[in-house]
Order: C-alpha cells, then structure tokens, then sequence
C-alpha cells in the first residue's frame, strides 16, 4: 500500500478540494499500518492517538472506512468502527453590533479598504465559504440582479443573492480592481492583481478582527449570515435555501449560537396585550 493507491482513491471520488485535502493527510498515515490486519479496535486507537479532538477524529474515521472499503470491499472487519460525534461547543459569530463595527472600519477610500468591504458584505449577505469567495469571477455575477452563481463545495453551481447595499459596495471595489492579465476573478490582491487564494482571504479577515479587537475568520462570516438572518426574521427554509445548504439540519447547526432571549419580541403575552 503506498500513496498511488490514497491518489487513485481520491480521484475516484466527486470530493471538494478540501475534502481531498483533508482526506490525503488521513490516509498518508493510515497506510503505513497493516491495513489488511487492521480491525476495529486497532482502527479507533489510530484515531485516537494524533490529537486530534472529536469532529476531526470523526473525519478521519470517515475518511478511514470509505478507503478501506474502496481497497477491500464492504466486508473488511474495521468497517464497523464507531465513534460518538459529539455536539461541538458554540462556535464564533459576529453580533449585530459587531457585524456593523465591521462594516464600518474599512477606509474605501483606497483599493484594499474598498475590497475588503465588498467582501465582508457579500460573506454576510451570502454565506460564501472562503474558497467560493476566492474563486467567484466577475462573468458569473450580476450586479443589475444583485445575483451571482460559483461552484460550491462538492463541485455543483450554487446561487446566492445580496443586498443593494453590497451591490454598490462590490460597484465601488470594480472602480478601483486592477487584475493581473487572464485573472477573471472578483477579488484580486491589491498590489498585483492575482486572484486571492484561501489562505491569503483568511489571513486578511483575521487582521480584521485583530484591528477590531476580537477573532475572526472566513467561516465565523457563514455563521453569522444564518444566525443574522434569522434574528432578523428569514425562515430557516429560506435560510437553507439561500445558504445552499443540503438538508435544514446544517441550519439548526450554524445557528447554535441563538439565545433564548432573542424570542423576546415574539413572547405571546407582549403580543396579545400590545
């Protein structure tokens, strides 16, 4: 067993270039093991002994038992290795408040503060994770509509729409884009103008948090779009729809972070004596 065969697995497979990712640096580890031997104890300790906490031990398994099924067959005795996925603590989203402080900060006056709003907006208005963000070309967004389609994770199209607000945001970032020759992308580096890549976008918004005084990262942006939208009164199914989420379970997920406080407007008795 030797890395051509993890290769061979992955590109078998309709994975998001994350999800590869993720997966090859599992499998790299696991093929130095016996893996015909390999049974459902000596599979658990294996995911149990790299550190890692519980939703990354829960990947790795996953990506353990498709491979192991892929190279063995649906019969090989480590497939019926389980672990408890665990419901993770509350995660970072940005309230209302912050949500605003952020807006606020950027100087548009120069290209990099123009840019950077056009992209906090559209991450709050859309959800876009950092890699759908990054790979967003300017021929697949429509600014009269205030619409735009990008492959989304698992290699489909998705939709997203966004306020007239970021509309005009993203209308002063194009005034100021200066793209290096045969870059179609939206966001481009502002010294250069190659396309951002995912790592360069989350360096970026962690400086914005850093400036403002608090964390912050691409993702905790997608949280916030659910969580905020829903405060302001959209319904979870559209909250799914326009977060192209596959099943309304990734909502209830992202917006974990609600307080029972938040139903204070809607309390039956304020209401019926109001």
């Amino acid at each position: 067993m030797n890395t051509a065969d993890v290769e061979r697995f992955l590109a078998s497979q309709p994975y998001a270039v994350t999800t590869r990712e993720t997966y090859r640096r599992v499998l790299i580890l696991l093929i130095q093991l016996d893996l015909a031997q390999l049974g459902p104890v000596e599979l658990l300790r294996f995911v149990d002994c790299k550190g890692w906490g519980n939703s990354q031990q829960y990947v790795a398994l996953c990506a353990c038992r498709k491979f192991l099924a892929w190279h063995f067959g649906s019969d090989h005795q480590a497939l019926c290795a389980r672990i408890k996925r665990i419901r993770p603590r509350r995660q970072r989203v940005l309230s209302a408040k912050c949500a605003l402080d952020l807006l606020a900060s950027f100087d548009t006056s120069n290209a990099k503060g123009a840019r950077d709003l056009a992209i906090a907006a559209l991450a709050l208005d859309t959800g876009l994770r950092c890699s759908e963000l990054c790979r967003l070309r300017l021929a697949d967004v429509e600014l009269d509509q205030q619409s735009l389609q990008v492959i989304v994770k698992g290699g489909q199209w998705g939709m997203a729409v966004y306020s007239p607000q970021t509309e005009q945001y993203l209308r002063e970032w194009l005034a100021f884009r200066r793209a290096a020759q045969g870059v179609g992308t939206v966001f481009v580096s502002t010294h250069g103008g190659k396309a951002l890549t995912r790592e360069g976008l989350q360096t970026i918004v962690k400086k914005w948090g850093v400036r403002l005084g608090f964390k912050l990262s691409p993702h905790d942006l997608r949280r916030s779009f659910a969580t905020l939208a829903t405060i302001f009164g959209a319904p979870t199914r559209m909250v799914q729809i326009a977060g192209r989420w596959n099943n309304i379970e990734m909502v209830e997920y992202y917006t974990q972070s609600l307080d029972p406080a938040m139903i204070a407007p809607f309390l039956p008795v304020a209401r019926l004596t109001a």
